[in-house]
């Protein structure tokens, strides 16, 4: 029974070890820039927390979170004239502020000692927070509307020369879909007013869209 027990007891301390041998914390920051008009920005802080398995090269899951402040399209206007003229006008909100929660999996494409590109899949959901007002100098949570995000990435992890081997920085771009939601109004110019005396008819409608962005991040593991 000792000796059982005893057996049990070293394979619960090489459970806990091997597992705190593959615990990872890392902290990155992240930005994206819209390659079209009526896409997020935005930028952050995150913290990821995860495992490394030893399969193939290489295979990571972790779950991040943060503070990720953005921008994003509210209101698209488009008039087209008779003539052919096309006036468009924009209107992006500022300063609005989420708390993302993700999923993070990754997997290590090669074995190097100092370099190890890899694959990556971030699925997760931004939380509205707030929004700061800049004319009216104050807070508001009315106009939060975001949600459900997909980034596909690829990146380098580059190994640190220090005494602790596990300490690295890395650095990945790709893709990003969030979802944004704003509304467009297409006005058409007539030929002669119509009986309300208005020279264009207007249409608004509300769209609701996983739009892309360019994503990039740069990350220290601890």
């Amino acid at each position: 029974m000792k000796k059982l027990l005893l057996a049990i007891a070293a394979v619960t301390v090489l459970s806990l070890s091997a597992a705190a041998q593959g615990y990872e914390l890392s902290i990155e920051g992240m930005g994206s820039v819209g390659p079209i008009r009526c896409s997020n920005n935005y930028y952050g802080i995150n913290i990821l927390n995860g495992y490394r398995f030893k399969w193939g090269n290489g295979f990571y899951v972790g779950v991040g979170s943060g503070m990720v402040g953005t921008s994003y399209l509210t209101d698209f206007r488009r008039v087209n004239y008779l003539d052919g003229r096309v006036d468009i006008s924009r209107k992006r909100e500022a300063g609005n502020f989420f708390v993302p929660v993700y999923g993070s999996l990754q997997y290590y494409l090669a074995k190097d000692k100092t370099r190890l590109p890899f694959v990556r899949l971030d699925v997760g959901y931004e939380f509205a927070v707030f929004r700061f007002d800049w004319d009216r100098k104050l807070f508001d949570k009315t106009n939060c509307k975001h949600g459900m995000y997909v980034e596909p990435s690829f990146g380098y992890t580059f190994k640190t020369k220090g005494p602790e081997k596990s300490r690295s920085w890395y650095v990945a771009v790709g893709p990003t879909f969030q979802r944004c939601v704003f509304n467009r109004t297409d006005v058409q110019e007539l030929a002669e007013p119509d009986e309300s005396g208005y020279i264009g008819t207007a249409t608004t409608k509300t769209h609701n869209w996983l739009l892309p962005t360019i994503a990039f991040r740069a990350g220290w593991r601890l």
